[in-house]
């Protein structure tokens, strides 16, 4: 399913199906564009990490091959407000879709700004954290339905 008009979105999207679909031997680093994925190896755990302009904006976290959580990073790229760029928040919102899609994550985790404070979040509805210049990473448990959200 198509999360994006974004072709570098779906690139990222398509690396963290690789690695899920193929396993850690046979995953491939690659960048595209402006954006990187990469696999880091320890012991039992295993980090995918994305790359926005060389800046980390996500780790995919994995203890003995399963899904334990993603910690989101603002990419040291801000607007006027200090937000995260539209580009960050569209490659995490991606990322952040697929995730809840296959049920690593709720469904309908967003990194967004509110209309009436002007600041960004990440999490739903009621339940959220700010997010951007001046705030720490934000780390999301897994969880199917349950939102677990907490700064790093």
């Amino acid at each position: 399913m198509t999360r994006s008009n974004r072709a570098l979105t779906q690139f990222v999207i398509g690396k963290i199906d690789e690695y899920l679909d193929l396993g850690p031997g046979r995953f491939v680093n690659a960048g595209g564009g402006n954006s990187s994925v990469t696999l880091t190896r320890e012991a039992d755990k295993d980090v995918l990490g994305v790359w926005l302009f060389g800046e980390p904006i996500a780790e995919l976290v994995f203890l003995g091959g399963r899904f334990e959580g993603v910690i989101l990073f603002d990419g040291n790229f801000y607007d006027n407000a200090g937000r995260p760029s539209r580009t960050t928040r569209e490659r995490l919102n991606g990322i952040l879709d697929h995730l809840g899609e296959i049920c690593f994550i709720p469904e309908g985790v967003r990194v967004f700004i509110d209309p009436e404070d002007k600041c960004t979040y990440v999490g739903r509805k009621a339940k959220r954290l700010p997010f951007g210049k001046g705030y720490k990473a934000i780390a999301i448990t897994a969880h199917p339905v349950q939102l677990e959200i907490d700064h790093e």
